[in-house]
């Protein structure tokens, strides 16, 4: 069977229904005419969808509030249902053609959509009454914003230490050839194995977790795993009720923190394969949950939201799955750069939208990102402008290999 046309199998199945129920209906030409500007722009966002862990509501709400006219909660509802087709024809892109992303992650995925699921049924329930929707934007746009800037960081962090870690390695191996040149004179060529242990090339370089401190690690795991992961995915699930995603840049979050802890590593392209899958979960979901409100008037799903809806699926069960195309690892600091870029984005469109000159809001997110920066600060000083490298630790890892261990920002050993 051939794979390129099987992948877009939702696709597919979709486009019959979707005939059906415009021909039926008569409203092909009220829908494109209407909300063509929407159709041009999830061109972008649906493949934004696929392959960042943002989705395309960096695309959505901009256009439905300033383009549209929408209501912030119609936005939101547009953004859970759109990404109830768009992100699932990608979920399923990623189960059939790239299973080798989420395989070994199966557990850590059911868990968290669990928790993101009590998150959304709460959000959606008793507390949704009491929720600010402006005050849920202003935390969701302080965290992303705050988040790329600790994932710039930690970029650079990572190759500035495997820079030092290449030169180190050419210091050693220069050693090592000195003494085992002495070795060789004295002992009649026998060789100590124990001294030529390998030493770890740059692909070994990972958080690894020094067996010297079992208590102080399990501690972490249990921490992370038992704590951190309800707390992220409740509140994830909270933020997608409110904003229509969420639960996605909550779990890259999480996924970031738990690959500082953890011997089992998920790398960038891993995290948003998984967030994808978590965000199509909440979105069908939370999308089931509005579409069934009949008793309270004020709080149906609007006919401009169904209309815009119909307009723009098409686009999106082929545009997101497309995205998740580019989960390769050759793309992967590509993307990094695209999610930075949207981070940034967001929170331009935020400002001029829905903050405008609100002073309160506004000192929030810069204290935040103050704070943020002071902490990058602080720690770029502690490890790179002291140059005391006494302070490494040289630990034995779980497979027999030395090497040296510096802070990671994220709290583990890179």
């Amino acid at each position: 069977m051939n794979n390129t046309w099987t992948s877009f199998l939702p696709a597919c199945l979709f486009f019959p229904c979707w005939l059906l129920v415009g021909s039926r209906e008569g409203i092909f030409a009220e829908a494109i005419s209407t909300y063509y500007p929407m159709m041009i722009g999830m061109i972008i966002g649906s493949m934004i969808a696929g392959s960042t862990p943002l989705g395309g509501g960096i695309i959505a709400f901009p256009v439905s509030v300033t383009i549209l006219k929408f209501q912030s909660s119609s936005g939101r509802d547009f953004s859970l249902m759109i990404q109830s087709f768009g992100m699932s024809a990608a979920s399923f892109m990623i189960f059939y053609r790239k299973n080798h992303l989420i395989r070994d992650f199966s557990d850590l995925l059911c868990w968290f959509e669990l928790f993101s699921i009590v998150g959304l049924v709460i959000g959606m329930g008793p507390v949704s009454a009491v929720i600010d929707p402006f005050v849920t934007d202003v935390v969701f746009t302080t965290l992303v914003i705050c988040l790329v800037f600790l994932f710039i960081y930690e970029d650079y962090l990572i190759r500035r230490f495997l820079a030092d870690a290449a030169e180190d390695e050419d210091e050693a191996e220069k050693v090592e050839e000195a003494e085992g040149a002495q070795d060789k004179i004295t002992s009649n060529g026998t060789q100590d194995h124990d001294h030529h242990a390998r030493r770890p090339s740059l692909m070994d370089i990972t958080w690894e977790q020094d067996v010297a401190a079992p208590d102080k690690g399990k501690c972490k795991q249990i921490m992370v795993h038992y704590v951190l992961l309800p707390v992220f995915a409740i509140v994830g699930g909270i933020l997608s009720s409110q904003l229509g995603s969420g639960s996605d840049i909550a779990f890259y979050l999480y996924g970031s923190i738990l690959n500082a802890t953890s011997d089992k590593k998920m790398n960038g392209n891993s995290l948003t394969a998984i967030s994808v899958i978590v965000m199509a979960t909440m979105s069908v979901f939370g999308s089931l949950l509005r579409i069934t409100v009949v008793g309270d008037a004020d709080n149906l799903v609007n006919r401009e939201v169904y209309m815009c809806l119909f307009a723009t699926a098409p686009i999106v069960v082929m545009g997101a799955p497309t995205g998740s195309l580019f989960l390769k690892p050759e793309y992967e600091k590509y993307l990094k750069g695209l999610f930075y870029f949207l981070g940034f984005a967001n929170l331009i469109v935020f400002g001029l939208l829905k903050i405008k000159d609100h002073a309160g809001a506004w000192a929030v997110i810069g204290g935040c990102m103050a704070f943020t920066l002071l902490v990058i600060a602080a720690h770029y000083i502690l490890s790179f402008h002291v140059k005391d490298h006494s302070h490494d630790e040289i630990v034995v890892t779980t497979s027999g290999r030395r090497s040296t261990h510096r802070p990671s920002l994220l709290g583990g050993n890179i």
